[in-house]
């Protein structure tokens, strides 16, 4: 009777662990889904400042008063 009770008492145990191992994987799970939302994040705002800077590059050109070339294609422009 003693060695029945202590069986299914280390059941209980080892499904508890189980059960805990299961928790902690998901928590890792959803904090790594976290750190790589931050991360793309991070890596989305660099790309839309490099594509800023282009178009206020072009902004600033197009508001030069430098001479207008017109464009023939057989010329190169250098």
């Amino acid at each position: 009777m003693v060695t029945v009770a202590k069986e299914l008492g280390s059941r209980g145990v080892r499904k508890a662990e189980s059960n805990r191992t299961v928790i902690r994987k998901r928590n890792l799970r959803w904090m790594e889904s976290l750190w790589d939302g931050t991360t793309s994040t991070g890596r989305e705002e660099d790309r839309k400042e490099e594509v800023l800077a282009v178009f206020r590059e072009v902004a600033r050109e197009s508001r030069s008063r430098g001479k207008v070339r017109e464009y023939v294609p057989w010329q190169p422009l250098w």
